[in-house]
Order: structure tokens, then sequence, then C-alpha cells
């Protein structure tokens, strides 16, 4: 599974997971990069500002079904 597939599947599950929390869990070091890939994708995904910390959230998760293929 690509990096940017396992994100997507990271964010669906987890809405509001801070780039450290992404990092640990998929080892994916440069979250904004595939944060940036999966939105010229077509997903929409928000960030947040929360006491400091962006979080990230998926609002479709239409392309789940191709990222777990």
């Amino acid at each position: 599974m690509t990096q940017v597939a396992r994100l997507l599947v990271y964010l669906t599950l987890n809405p509001g997971a801070s780039s450290l929390e992404v990092t640990l869990a998929c080892g994916i070091v440069n979250v904004t990069g595939r944060v940036s890939d999966l939105r010229a994708a077509g997903n929409i995904v928000e960030a947040k500002r929360v006491n400091g910390i962006w979080r990230y959230y998926v609002r479709n998760g239409a392309q789940l079904d191709l990222a777990l293929a």
C-alpha cells in the first residue's frame, strides 16, 4: 500500500490526527506532502489548528475503497 493510501485509511479511521500521530502510526515523514497528494487526487482534507497543533480531517470517504485495493 502506498503512503497516500495508508494516509487516507488512517485519517478516515482517525479523524483529527496530527502529523506526529500519522508519522508514528504510518511511518510517513512528509505528512504535509502526502496530504497535498490526497488533495490533488480529489480528496477533501481539512487542516485545523487545535491548541497550536495542526489536525487533519478527511471530509470524503469515496476514495477509501480504492486505497484498500
